[in-house]
């Protein structure tokens, strides 16, 4: 009888489409930095919680000679996901800022978000990753 009563659970799990979801690939494109100077950081964040503060991916980038970037991820899941990306103009591996924490480096976030007096909101910034692949672009922005 128990067996009976774990192969009916068992198939019920598979005909609920409880499958593992297809991994997706990422494609971001950045603009906006000088040709040839500087790395882009382009961080990956998949909840409000962890926005900005943990991201699930990072990776940098060199700019090549017409101010771009461009980096792929590999095997992410669907799901809820906002980007940010730092302009690292010096190499230093870190946003450059000034007076009060305003940013001396450019910086850009997914759907181009804005925010006011610091980065935008999760909200703003997110987007549903759908597979086998998306394109994500971003034009630098400045606080300058």
């Amino acid at each position: 009888m128990k067996a009976v009563l774990l192969s009916l659970v068992a198939g019920l799990f598979l005909l609920s489409g409880a499958q593992a979801a297809e991994p997706v690939a990422l494609h971001v494109a950045v603009t906006g930095g000088e040709p040839g100077k500087g790395q882009m950081i382009i961080a990956l964040f998949a909840t409000k919680k962890d926005y900005m503060k943990n991201a699930v991916a990072e990776a940098t980038v060199p700019v090549d000679e017409s101010g771009a970037a461009s980096y792929s991820f590999e095997g992410l899941a669907p799901g809820d996901l906002a980007i940010s990306v730092i302009y690292d103009e010096d190499n230093d591996g870190k946003l450059d800022t000034g007076f009060m924490g305003i940013p001396k480096e450019k910086f850009g976030f997914s759907n181009n978000a804005k925010g006011t007096m610091g980065p935008p909101s999760f909200k703003k910034a997110r987007f549903d990753l759908v597979g086998p692949e998306q394109q994500v672009e971003i034009s630098l922005s400045s606080a300058r």
